[in-house]
C-alpha cells in the first residue's frame, strides 16, 4: 500500500472549517416522513415526475463515482484537507441517489434508460475530469442546476417528501458550493504567486470547460419540456439562472485567487468558509 503522507500538516483552515461543518450536518434518509400522504396521485402526474426526476438520480450518481475517484487523486498531490472534505461530498452524493431511489419506489415508477435519455449522459460525461480544478468547473454547471431545481420543488411544493428531499438537499449544495469556491480561490492564489501568464490560460481553460458543459443542459431540457411545463417550471428562465450563477462563481473564485496572490486580499474567513455557498454571486 502506498502512503501518501504519514503527517499531515492540515494548514489549510478554510478547507478544514467546510469539512468539520460537513460532518455536524449529516442527515439520512431515514429521518424522512416517508408516510407523508401522497399529492402527486395521477398517473399522468406520476410519469411526469418519472421523466423529470431522471437526470437528478442520474447527476447524483455520477457525481458519487467521480468524487469517489478524486479522493486517491487529491492524497497523491497531497492535498490531505481537499481529500478530507471530499469523502462527506461523496457521502451527500450516496445520501441524495438512495433518496431519489426510494422516491422513485414511492410513485410507482422507474427513471428513463440511457438509451431513451443521451443528453444526460452526454451531459455527466463532460464534467469528469481526474485534475480536480477543472471536475470543480464541470461539476460547478451540474451543482447549481440541482441547486436550482430544489429550489422549484420546494416553491411549487408538489409532495411533502419531495419538498423534504429538497430542502436538505440544499443545505448540502451549499456546502459543495462553498467547497468549490474555496479549492479554485486557493488553486489560483498558488497559480498567479508563480506564474501570472499561466494563472490567465488556466482561468480561460475553466470558462471554456464551463461553457461546454452548459451548452449540453438544453438538450436535457428538450427531452422534458412538456413535463416541466406541466409542472410549473420555467425552463429558458431556468437556464438563464443556471447559467449567470455558474458563470458568476467560476469567475468569483478566479478573481478572488488573483487578488490573493497579488497581495490585495486576505483569503476568505475560515468561519464564513461553510457559507460561500449560500451567497449571492
Amino acid at each position: 500500500m502506498k502512503i501518501y503522507k504519514v503527517l499531515p500538516d492540515l494548514k489549510k483552515k478554510k478547507h478544514l472549517a467546510i469539512w468539520h461543518k460537513a460532518l455536524r450536518s449529516q442527515w439520512s434518509a431515514e429521518d424522512l416522513n416517508w408516510s407523508a400522504p401522497q399529492r402527486i396521485t395521477k398517473d399522468k402526474l406520476k410519469d411526469q415526475m418519472a421523466t423529470i426526476l431522471t437526470p437528478i438520480l442520474m447527476g447524483e450518481q455520477a457525481a458519487l463515482y467521480s468524487v469517489s475517484g478524486l479522493i486517491p487523486k487529491l492524497g497523491a498531490t497531497c492535498e490531505v484537507e481537499s481529500q478530507f472534505y471530499l469523502t462527506t461530498w461523496a457521502v451527500d452524493e450516496a445520501r441524495h441517489t438512495e433518496l431519489f431511489a426510494r422516491y422513485y419506489q414511492r410513485i410507482d415508477r422507474e427513471p428513463m434508460s440511457i438509451r431513451r435519455y443521451p443528453a444526460g449522459y452526454l451531459f455527466q460525461s463532460a464534467i469528469v475530469s481526474e485534475d480536480a480544478a477543472e471536475w470543480l468547473a464541470g461539476v460547478l454547471v451540474s451543482e447549481v442546476l440541482a441547486k436550482s431545481v430544489m429550489e422549484e420543488f420546494r416553491r411549487v411544493d408538489l409532495d411533502p417528501v419531495l419538498s423534504e428531499i429538497a430542502h436538505g438537499i440544499l443545505e448540502d449544495e451549499a456546502r459543495h458550493l462553498g467547497f468549490n469556491h474555496i479549492y479554485l480561490e486557493d488553486r489560483f492564489a498558488t497559480m498567479f504567486r508563480e506564474a501570472a501568464a499561466e494563472g490567465r490560460t488556466f482561468s480561460e481553460h475553466l470558462h471554456k470547460r464551463l461553457q461546454a458543459v452548459l451548452a449540453l443542459v438544453n438538450p436535457i431540457f428538450d427531452r422534458m419540456d412538456a413535463e416541466m411545463k406541466a409542472i410549473g417550471v420555467d425552463r429558458v428562465e431556468l437556464y438563464e439562472k443556471v447559467a449567470k450563477e455558474a458563470r458568476q462563481r467560476l469567475e468569483k473564485s478566479i478573481a478572488c485567487g488573483e487578488k490573493v496572490a497579488l497581495g490585495k486580499a486576505l483569503a476568505g474567513d475560515p468561519a464564513e468558509a461553510a457559507a460561500i455557498g449560500r451567497q449571492t454571486v
